[in-house]
């Protein structure tokens, strides 16, 4: 397992374009980012020449301050929807990234959601084509619906479900602690069922979503269970700083040296 850090949550006292070379600065090699404000090229030039791998990028979402949390379940979006994707590939495979996170959508009450379900789940199954031949991976993210109330998938059973329906071992799960922890689900548990189909892995403490160590996430039990499971892959810090990022992030690094490789 290697650490990775987030730059949308962390780092944002920053313009964009600083980010990558801040979290470099901090002693992190690797990150990840939610679709970011910038054209793909210049992302791909930014990481570059901050010397910092791309661990996970997640596709075009929408308006994420308007709430809005992808659309892969719209089946009036297809076209666009696959056009984004295709982007979300593009970049990825510019900057070496292995990973494109996937936001399922909110449930939309004009559609059933059969219907919805149905569609998220051809889209999965013709991005799973492309995404091979790329030479990627997909992964899917349950976010709880207390955050964001309506959205399609908010357990790591619901996308465990969805993966049994696709049925493509390059589609995979992308579990985010908060989000189990906020759901009432227990972590360690949920990290021992989802075993065979972990893909990523973010952190942040509970309630809060602060650091690690700030609320009641037992962060060494979820390490440990990580583990158990043969996981050894990203464990992403997605968690909004209560100190300026770089003091945050060594903070943590103090209490959880595997979550932090701080020069």
């Amino acid at each position: 397992m290697y650490p990775v850090v987030n730059l949308g949550l962390l780092f944002t006292e920053l313009p964009w374009r600083r980010r990558f070379a801040a979290a470099a600065e901090t002693g992190f090699d690797r990150v990840e980012f939610p679709w970011p404000p910038l054209p793909p090229d210049e992302v791909a030039g930014l990481a570059r020449a901050a010397g910092v791998q791309v661990a996970l990028l997640n596709m075009d979402a929408g308006d994420l301050a308007a709430g809005q949390r992808g659309y892969t379940n719209d089946p009036r979006r297809t076209a666009r929807w696959r056009d984004d994707l295709r982007r979300a590939v593009d970049l990825a495979r510019d900057v070496g990234c292995p990973l494109v996170n996937v936001l399922a959508g909110r449930r939309l009450p004009e559609l059933d959601e059969r219907d919805q379900l149905s569609c998220l789940t051809d889209n999965l199954r013709w991005a799973a084509d492309l995404a091979e031949a790329a030479g990627l991976k997909l992964v899917v993210e349950p976010i709880n619906d207390h955050d964001i109330p309506g959205y399609l998938l908010p357990r790591v059973s619901d996308v465990i479900a969805l993966l049994d329906q696709v049925g493509r071992p390059v589609v995979e799960l992308q579990l985010d602690a908060y989000h189990v922890a906020a759901m009432g689900d227990d972590v360690t548990k949920t990290v021992a069922a989802a075993a065979g189909v972990l893909g990523h892995v973010q952190i942040a403490d509970f309630p809060g979503r602060h650091e690690p160590g700030t609320g009641t996430l037992d962060v060494d039990a979820l390490l440990a269970a990580l583990g158990a499971a043969g996981y050894d892959g990203g464990l992403a810090l997605e968690y909004v700083p209560t100190l300026p990022s770089a003091a945050s992030l060594r903070a943590v690094a103090a209490r959880y040296p595997r979550l932090g490789p701080i020069r």
